[in-house]
């Protein structure tokens, strides 16, 4: 006997559960479909950071540049056939301390 007692309060707590549980949802129903009626409907938004900001120009730029300099590749062929071609160090650790900068700024 004691247990028919335990389940029918077992069985009136879950009848007063789901009813409250449909209660709530008709309140949200309600509260969602009048927000909608006034035309109100919340955006979501996103921020990039600066350095999201540069990256994606630096991107753009290196999209928009063409793949080669033909006449540039075809004036160095001819200049090392030729003997003539010199690489001058400072200049390319010049230009790669400069990328550098551009690409982390500078740690100094």
């Amino acid at each position: 006997m004691a247990i028919n007692n335990i389940n029918s309060a077992l069985n009136g707590l879950s009848n007063k559960t789901s009813s409250a549980k449909t209660s709530k949802q008709d309140a949200t129903s309600e509260s969602s479909s009048s927000s909608v009626s006034k035309g109100t409907v919340a955006q979501d938004t996103v921020k990039l950071t600066d350095q999201a900001m540069s990256l994606s120009r630096l991107q753009q730029k290196i999209s928009d540049a063409p793949d080669t300099d033909d006449n540039k590749v075809a004036n160095i062929k001819a200049a090392i056939e030729r003997g003539d071609y010199k690489i001058n160090a400072d200049r390319v650790a010049s230009k790669m301390l400069a990328q550098e900068n551009a690409l982390f700024g500078d740690n100094e």
